[in-house]
């Protein structure tokens, strides 16, 4: 197919009249399979960013030199998405190691500390045992803007 503009009313648009001319269907059907075919897992139809044109996914131009510029211009605007995605990729792989060295400092601290002294909970347990007095529990107290604040010092 050849590049065509596609419109928001399915009455002007010149994609959808090609495909009810060549599919012989109503405009509701030929809206159905325009969008099956404009799917990007499909590629029948290819959305042209540089001209805002759909077109089928293996027309070229008739003219050999408008053929090369055009692919041309595809195999650069390729070139610069792989450009993109490998400085992602190198951005993660650089987090991915500071993070395995973090997790690594944090694993080489952990047994340091399980190495030099004895169990922490262990001492805690000792400490709350030697001593007759439970902890007591302290009343926290509310902000004094809430409604349920207001509401408990007006009845205390």
């Amino acid at each position: 197919m050849e590049p065509l503009h596609h419109d928001a009313d399915p009455n002007r648009s010149q994609v959808l009249a090609h495909i009810m001319a060549n599919m012989q269907c109503d405009l509701g059907r030929a809206s159905r399979a325009f969008n099956s075919m404009r799917h990007p897992k499909s590629k029948v139809l290819v959305f042209d960013h540089v001209h805002r044109m759909w077109k089928g996914c293996d027309w070229l131009p008739e003219n050999e030199n408008s053929k090369d510029a055009m692919i041309l211009v595809e195999h650069r605007a390729l070139e610069r998405r792989v450009i993109a995605m490998d400085g992602e990729l190198k951005k993660a792989l650089k987090e991915i190691k500071r993070l395995n060295k973090q997790m690594a400092d944090l694993y080489t601290d952990a047994k340091e500390m399980d190495d030099g002294t004895t169990n922490w909970f262990d001492e805690m347990k000792k400490t709350l045992q030697m001593t007759d007095e439970k902890p007591r529990k302290r009343r926290v107290q509310q902000p004094m803007n809430t409604t349920e604040s207001l509401v408990a010092q007006a009845w205390s």
